[in-house]
């Protein structure tokens, strides 16, 4: 199965998650930084959606800019699309992505045991065989 590992470099607790995830077993790991690796508008409302979230769920509320300017505000959802492709450090990551849906990964940890429901899925499909 193939998942895309969404996350941000510069967080140590984000770079050892994905080191778990490379670490999985029996699946094609795409990762993206988004330090490196910028994420469009569109890219971004899909995620929401895989995420079956808001697009303002998207926002990582430990960030310092958030907390002491976007926390109380009242944002529509092009504009917060349109902060958070400019400042990617506004974006909660880690994500998991997979095909059958998306995940946050709230610490390294959280890997396994979705490898763990990953794994559940794919052994309920139609096509056994599907990878």
């Amino acid at each position: 199965m193939e998942i895309n590992f969404i996350y941000n470099s510069n967080a140590l607790q984000e770079r050892e998650a994905l080191g778990y995830v490379k670490s999985l077993g029996n699946h094609k790991i795409n990762e993206t930084d988004v330090y490196n690796n910028a994420l469009t508008e569109r890219m971004l409302a899909d995620i929401a959606r895989k995420l079956n979230v808001m697009v303002s769920d998207l926002l990582d509320p430990e960030n310092d800019k958030y907390k002491d300017e976007l926390k109380d505000a009242d944002f529509e959802d092009n504009d917060i699309l349109k902060m958070i492709c400019e400042d990617f450090s506004l974006l909660r990551t880690p994500i998991m992505l997979f095909k059958e849906g998306a995940k946050f990964v709230k610490s390294p940890y959280d890997t396994n045991s979705i490898d763990m429901a990953l794994e559940d899925i794919q052994s309920t499909m139609a096509n056994s065989d599907e990878k």
